[in-house]
This record gives C-alpha cells, sequence and structure tokens, in this order.
C-alpha cells in the first residue's frame, strides 16, 4: 500500500525555489530603498536651495548669518550643538520663515549628512549630500563646485557626491 505525500526531493525542491524567490525580493527591496533616500536627500536639498534663494531676495547673500559652523553660515546644514555650531543653518532658514520646518535630516547619516559652502563672498553656494549610488555626472559636477575639491573639500574631505549650486 503506497501513502499519498511528498518525497524529500520535491521538499527539497520547493524550498530551494522559496528561497532563491526571497531572496530576489530581498534584492530588489534594498535597491528600492536605496533609490527612495536619494530620491529623498535630492528632494531636502531643492527645498533647501530654495529656502536659500528667498534668502539672497531678502538679504542680497547666501551666508546664513548666526547659522552654521560658528555663525558664518557654513558647514553641516542641520546640525547644532550650541557651541561650534550655534544654530543649524536650516533652523535660521526657518526661524526667518525660508523653510516649513527648522531641521532637515539627511535619512543615514542624521544632522550630519547635508552641508553648505559659500564663495565669491557669499554671492555663490553649493549644497551637498551624499548619496547611495551616484552617477558618474553627479561625481564630476560636485568636483567644480564651490568647495568640491581640496583639503577641506565636499567631495575629497567629506566624501559628498551630489551638490546642487546657484
Amino acid at each position: 500500500m503506497y501513502k499519498k505525500g511528498f518525497t524529500l526531493i520535491e521538499l527539497l525542491v520547493v524550498v530551494a525555489i522559496i528561497g532563491l524567490l526571497a531572496t530576489i525580493v530581498l534584492v530588489n527591496l534594498n535597491s528600492a530603498r536605496i533609490k527612495a533616500r536619494d530620491t529623498k536627500r535630492k528632494s531636502d536639498l531643492l527645498t533647501i536651495q530654495i529656502a536659500l534663494e528667498m534668502y539672497y531676495s531678502a538679504y542680497g547673500t547666501y551666508k546664513v548669518s548666526g547659522g552654521g559652523w560658528g555663525g558664518n553660515g557654513q558647514g553641516l546644514l542641520s546640525y547644532e550643538n550650541g557651541t561650534t555650531y550655534p544654530l543649524a543653518v536650516t533652523r535660521v532658514l526657518y526661524d526667518e520663515g525660508f523653510l516649513s520646518q527648522p531641521l532637515t535630516f539627511d535619512p543615514v547619516q542624521g544632522a550630519r549628512g547635508y552641508m553648505i559652502y559659500t564663495c565669491n563672498y557669499s554671492q555663490d553656494y553649493a549644497i551637498s549630500a551624499t548619496l547611495e549610488n551616484p552617477s558618474a555626472e553627479d561625481i564630476a559636477f560636485i568636483q567644480t563646485t564651490c568647495n568640491g575639491i581640496g583639503d577641506n573639500g565636499t567631495y575629497t574631505h567629506y566624501g559628498k557626491n551630489y551638490a546642487l549650486e546657484n
């Protein structure tokens, strides 16, 4: 008399197929998460860029006074510690009414994720982030921006690989 059921080989094949499908789904899910975080970074920088343009229209400079490293409007955009970074640049932009929320954080690096540098007597700027999947054009472009390269460059020293500038 034969009993109905699955053989060991059939069960192993099914388990292997399920494992393969699960791996493919997880890889695609991780890729989608990376793309989503990079999209958020680009969106955050665009929002900050718009706020900087409004600040420039009001004050004639991109130096966000009182925010950033030493209160000189440069360095980490959303970082503040009350001493070397008295206020975040984004907090000053918020307090002045140019941003709808006080701080904007990188999805992975938090407050240390976004940077700003001004050049040409604060008449030019570059804001930057580190994308997880940057294009070759992104990397080439940041190296041409305000403080993109050099000993303290956003690309060469801080590892940023995406930038917007005015």
